[in-house]
């Protein structure tokens, strides 16, 4: 893949990207279990409507609802949906 890439396929590849991840953490976690080796899934954490809005784009709006949410500062709030 070089030269210029459109947004569509940015996001598809990264869509793709976000599956196997969330493939891979849950053969994590039941090897985890399994093993009874502790793991601690990433997004355990924060509540669904806040990756869903991050997910979805509204990376200011997954800020905010996160803060709402769990009394986080800014800063908090904002390093847990960078890392989504």
């Amino acid at each position: 893949m070089s030269g210029t890439y459109s947004q569509e396929a940015l996001e598809a590849h990264f869509e793709q990207i976000n599956q196997r991840l969330a493939a891979i953490e849950e053969t994590l976690a039941q090897f985890s279990q399994t093993l009874g080796v502790p793991y601690a899934q990433p997004l355990a954490d924060v509540p669904p409507e806040v990756v869903d809005l991050a997910r979805g784009g509204d990376k200011l709006g997954a800020i905010k609802r996160y803060r709402e949410l769990t009394g986080a500062s800014l800063g908090e709030a904002r390093d847990v949906v960078v890392g989504l």
